[in-house]
């Protein structure tokens, strides 16, 4: 019975000592994703292309990676590059995410439905969608 009890309550106080320190983790992760989807706006909305690969090498992660979870003002990366005009970041996007992410993002049928495959952005991303 003692060994039943002392089991119970080690239990409970692990419990009590581990869910607490779990869930700052949580949210901490979450605004830190949420600061660096603001920085890489910034960056876009900007044009900085060096200053956005040298916060992802700094960062660790791949565009790749990270892309599809991204919006900037509801728009995709490279829409919200097509909007404030930066061409270069905007190419730089195109080239680095794969095909089938962009695809599943919508925006190269975004690009077709505005006419906006004139672009800069539009002309990088195009090659990659053609048979």
């Amino acid at each position: 019975m003692l060994k039943t009890v002392t089991s119970w309550l080690a239990a409970t106080t692990a419990a009590f000592v581990l869910i607490p320190l779990m869930q700052p983790v949580a949210a901490q992760s979450y605004v830190e994703s949420e600061e660096v989807a603001l920085i890489f706006c910034s960056y876009v909305r900007d044009n900085h292309t060096v200053r956005l690969q040298r916060k992802l090498r700094d960062l660790r992660i791949r565009l790749r990676d990270v892309y599809a979870h991204i919006r900037c003002n509801d728009a995709t990366l490279i829409q919200f590059a097509v909007k404030n005009n930066a061409n270069d970041i905007g190419s730089f996007i195109a080239r680095s995410v794969s095909a089938d992410v962009i695809e599943k993002a919508g925006d190269y049928r975004w690009l077709r439905e505005q006419n906006l495959l004139q672009t800069p952005i539009g002309e990088a991303l195009a090659p990659r969608f053609q048979n």
